[in-house]
């Protein structure tokens, strides 16, 4: 997996896996998500344009992204 750095109010962490569309996110509460099925192309958009909110991007791409799933902790 790919870690994202992050200077961001609700996540702590970010890390991606574009080849099998999955995200480990843990907030900022210290909650831990691994969420499956993930925009491909919102990862590669995040990775090539970095400089954009890694919040909304999670809240955009993860939290309330289409045909997302997700269990609570990281997935190993």
């Amino acid at each position: 997996m790919l870690s994202i750095t992050t200077e961001s109010s609700a996540v702590n962490s970010l890390q991606l896996d574009k080849e099998s569309g999955q995200a480990q996110v843990e907030f900022t509460n210290g909650n831990k998500y691994t969420y499956f099925d993930v925009s491909k192309r919102a990862i590669a958009r995040l990775i090539n344009t970095p400089n954009q909110s890694i919040g909304a991007w999670v809240n955009n791409n993860l939290v309330q992204g289409e045909g997302v799933t997700f269990d609570y902790g990281f997935a190993s």
